[in-house]
């Protein structure tokens, strides 16, 4: 291999390790500052779920909703992403999604719906019908369009009766580098916990005071805590894709400096073999003009 082939492929390479250090600079940031996120809408969860207790302390009778059959239509919303580099991520999202609706007799009742192209296309060669196709937020300042574009598609389910339950698949970060799936049903609202929480004693002497009718609030305490759901699902599903994207440059960065060092190899070896063609040639016509004389 000549020397300048094996200079230009060096320098490809350093090239490739500067982008690539930099995207794992990014991925880092911004998994701490999903995180951070997470943490927050936790906190905004737990205000949630107080203000139902108070309701359910005042009105017990509320924690005994209609029940939903386990074979009522359902909507199954799959969050992935838009944007490559992120290793595994959207496959596993989608193995996760169909192994979920080859599982459940009503599959063929579910309105599935991808939250990003790369997810959905995964979804399709899965065999999965999508019925409905939304694009992944980028950041987190564009959180909320996405969720109210998510409202709005369920909101319509619902009025078409074709989704009586929803479900959301998505993955929250595990460490650093490293993501988890998740099957999380938002509606209708767990009997269950209602009834945890009604029967959790009152932390403090002082009865709570409603100020409206006790079964509307109650509707826009679930609804909020609906659409704090899916704002959650989205933040942690941004924070698990940068979490793998991460991953994905940490391998990247190994394979790059591996090649470098092979390249510098090559390259000490390339220019040590034209040193000594120099050399060579040096000595060679010396060698010629003693004889000349």
């Amino acid at each position: 291999m000549s020397l300048d082939r094996v200079r230009r492929q060096l320098e490809s390479a350093e090239s490739l390790g500067a982008v690539v250090r930099t995207m794992k600079s990014l991925a880092s940031v911004r998994v701490h500052q999903y995180r951070r996120t997470m943490r927050a809408l936790d906190a905004s969860t737990f205000t949630l779920d107080r203000a139902a207790r108070a309701l359910l302390y005042l009105h017990p009778e509320l924690a005994e909703p209609e029940p939903v059959r386990l074979d009522a239509p359902t909507g199954l919303v799959v969050f992935g992403s838009d944007r490559g580099l992120c290793g595994p991520f959207n496959d596993r999202m989608a193995r996760v999604a169909s192994a979920h609706l080859a599982a459940h007799a009503a599959a063929e009742r579910t309105r599935v719906a991808a939250v990003g192209k790369r997810v959905a296309s995964r979804l399709r060669v899965a065999g999965v019908n999508v019925a409905a196709q939304l694009a992944a937020p980028s950041s987190l300042s564009s959180v909320d369009a996405a969720v109210a574009r998510l409202l709005d598609l369920v909101d319509g389910w619902r009025s078409e009766g074709v989704a009586e339950r929803l479900l959301l698949v998505y993955s929250r970060p595990v460490g650093a580098t490293r993501f988890e799936p998740r099957t999380v049903q938002v509606m209708p609202i767990d009997q269950a916990w209602l009834r945890s929480l009604r029967d959790r004693p009152w932390p403090a002497r002082r009865v709570p005071m409603e100020l409206s009718d006790p079964a509307r609030l109650v509707k826009a305490v679930i609804r909020q805590r609906l659409a704090l759901a899916i704002v959650k699902a989205f933040g942690s599903s941004l924070a698990a894709e940068n979490a793998a994207r991460l991953a994905a440059m940490e391998a990247a960065s190994r394979n790059v400096e591996e090649r470098l060092a092979r390249l510098r190899a090559d390259y000490h070896g390339a220019r040590q073999t034209a040193v000594t063609a120099e050399l060579l040639d040096v000595q060679a016509a010396a060698a010629a003009l003693e004889s000349g004389r």
